[in-house]
């Protein structure tokens, strides 16, 4: 028999949230003797991402696993895929809308419920309400979208207008570029009671806080379990994570 040949690409291949997915890949693939690849732009560039998965396609692999991040930019290339006879599946992010286009079986989270649970930890953290920010690396993002809508439509239904969001931080997927909006933001609101992130750079909300010893006077919470978000929660300042 041939041996089985799979490409996953992914939208930021940058982000530490990627790493564990990439060692699961590579175990899986150990186990079947299969050759697979793991691809993606550095930073989050779903142009890019599109670029790759063609000149993927064009090496015919039994099968690619994407994400799908922005509605309708990934239609085209999926169909080719498909029509190709190349199997197709979605991981991490899909845009359910895609599905009427070019559907393909999905692994992942529900973003509605993210959002939910995510208001219901700030409120945890601060019963008695007060102010925060959210930081978006990646406005147009399906699933950070839906996270920060299902999340507002709960803090607004459930915080009996106690919580009140100054701004929506749009930081980029550059790490430098994520601290220094945040200082900016800090800089013009340091009053802020919380600044919660959407995506894996809400590490970044805790080594600003680490960096400039605001623990105890800013909090932070947000998405996935990068170093500096698990020092975050042992020692305090990061209440969710």
């Amino acid at each position: 028999d041939e041996t089985l040949r799979f490409v996953f690409v992914t939208h930021d291949l940058g982000a530490g949230i990627f790493a564990p997915v990439r060692r699961g890949m590579e175990d899986a693939c150990a186990l079947i003797e299969a050759t697979c690849e793991f691809l993606g732009p550095q930073t989050y560039d779903p142009a890019q991402q599109v670029a790759i998965l063609e000149a993927a396609i064009a090496t015919n692999p039994d099968g690619i696993a994407t994400t799908r991040p922005e509605p309708g930019v990934y239609d085209d290339v999926i169909q080719r895929a498909q029509e190709a006879g190349i199997k197709v599946v979605t991981f991490n992010t899909n845009d359910p809308t895609a599905d009427e286009v070019a559907p393909a079986p999905f692994v992942g989270q529900n973003f509605t419920n993210y959002g939910q649970v995510w208001a219901r930890e700030v409120m945890r953290a601060m019963p008695d309400g007060g102010t925060l920010a959210i930081t978006n690396c990646c406005p147009g993002h399906f699933a950070l979208e839906e996270r920060i809508r299902s999340f507002t439509e709960t803090l607004e239904a459930e915080g009996e207008g106690k919580y009140e969001i100054l701004e929506t931080i749009i930081t980029g997927a550059d790490e430098s570029e994520v601290f220094g909006a945040i200082e900016a933001f800090y800089a013009a609101n340091p009053d802020v009671n919380m600044i919660t992130g959407v995506d894996y750079y809400s590490n970044i909300i805790a080594q600003f806080i680490k960096n400039n010893n605001l623990q105890g006077q800013l909090l932070a919470g947000g998405s996935d379990l990068a170093p500096a978000q698990i020092d975050g929660l042992r020692e305090g300042y990061v209440a969710f994570g």
